[in-house]
């Protein structure tokens, strides 16, 4: 059989003030539909985090169950899903015995016996276990064991006793939303752990066939090409710029060789370096044409531009955030530490003549400068400072 593993979503994400809506139904109808049609999976795997917060938007919930329905009831392709830590798992799972009959197996909460999901195909049986997100004191309340203590401890008394009940006939598949030890985190995810505390031994996942995971945003294997993480199908942080986001196809006859499908987004996400003028002209070069659309962080460079956000947006529209020259942040290399001390030795007059240029299209006059020199001395006269003399250069002056 052949099944599509995805994960994370994250249905009405917010990024920088910009809700990723619009991306999202690009994703599903743009992406994700045409490449079922082209692959008819026998069944698709969603490992968590469907939506972004637990009270989802109502955009959000509309755009899931629309997915639901087309998946279901119009391909009648079964889906498979549990609850991520951004779900709201009492809201997520009302109604999830009712959608069993439409194929939609729905796993909000953890159960003391969980019943796998069959599916059968023209050969050996395939069973799906679905395992959502859980603490250790959920554990211990659910399995009656006050003995757990930290997520190890949960996560081995919960996959002892759905190993006890594996069948050898059968291709033995776990959906589970979790940190894996030795796996690359992104800046996107909510962490579930402090200091390793949540961390999951791929070792215990021993006896499954594939583990299908949630939760990091990088796809990417666990601890074995049979453990494996979808990642998200859209890029949540900058620091994803260069992660290619995919869906992950396997075979249940093979499912340790698994095959990646990247995703074709609507609009990519990336950081851009340089000047105001030396990004307008890489904009609008012939061949960014499809670029310029893209979510863009701008570290800019050269002399501090004034209202940068209202700049860029001229020939970037969707830009969401921007370093302005002195403000780089630390940690810097040798050349960002250079740039900042040439800034730092700009003087309030070379400012305003910048302001000038860039926000009043206009040269600065010999009667701009005197003006604003005269503001200036009056200014520091008010406060009480010492007015620098002539001699000092034009810096002390301004």
């Amino acid at each position: 059989m052949k099944l599509l593993h995805t994960a994370d979503w994250h249905l009405g994400r917010i990024l920088y003030g910009r809700s990723l809506i619009e991306d999202q139904r690009y994703f599903i109808d743009r992406f994700l539909f045409p490449l079922i049609d082209a692959e008819r999976p026998d069944g698709v795997l969603l490992s968590g985090d469907i939506f972004d917060r637990q009270i989802a938007p109502v955009e959000a919930i509309r755009l899931f169950d629309d997915f639901v329905t087309r998946l279901c009831l119009d391909r009648k392709i079964p889906l498979v899903a549990i609850a991520g830590n951004h779900d709201g798992a009492d809201r997520l799972g009302l109604g999830a015995r009712l959608y069993r009959s439409a194929g939609f197996y729905l796993s909000a909460r953890l159960e003391a016996d969980i019943a796998p999901v069959v599916l059968q195909g023209e050969g050996r049986a395939v069973h799906i276990y679905s395992l959502p997100f859980f603490d250790p004191a959920t554990a211990r309340d659910v399995l009656g064991d006050d003995t757990i203590r930290g997520y190890g401890d949960a996560y081995r008394a919960v996959l002892d006793r759905l190993r006890a009940g594996l069948r050898k006939d059968a291709c033995n598949i776990l959906l589970a939303h979790c940190f894996v030890t030795g796996a690359a985190v992104s800046d996107s995810e909510s962490p579930l752990f402090i200091g390793g505390s949540g961390e999951i031994d791929p070792a215990l996942f021993a006896g499954f066939d594939y583990v299908a995971l949630g939760h990091l945003h990088r796809a990417q294997k666990a601890g074995g090409g049979q453990i494996r993480y979808a990642g998200s199908p859209l890029k949540y942080s900058f620091d994803e710029e260069r992660h290619q986001k995919s869906v992950t196809i396997l075979d249940t006859d093979n499912p340790g060789a698994a095959r990646t499908i990247g995703v074709r987004p609507l609009r990519d996400m990336r950081t851009v370096t340089g000047t105001l003028e030396e990004l307008r002209q890489a904009a609008l070069a012939p061949e960014n044409k499809g670029g310029r659309e893209d979510y863009i962080y701008a570290v800019l460079t050269g002399a501090p531009v004034f209202e940068p956000m209202t700049r860029l947006r001229e020939f970037y529209p969707n830009v969401l955030g921007v370093v302005n020259g002195a403000d780089l942040f630390a940690g810097e290399t040798a050349e960002r530490s250079a740039l900042r001390q040439n800034l730092r030795r700009r003087d309030s007059l070379t400012l305003f003549e910048e302001f000038l240029r860039q926000m009043c299209d206009t040269e600065p006059t010999d009667d701009d400068r005197a003006v604003f020199a005269e503001i200036s001395r009056s200014l520091l006269e008010d406060a009480g400072e010492a007015v620098p003399t002539a001699d000092t250069g034009k810096e002390a002056e301004a």
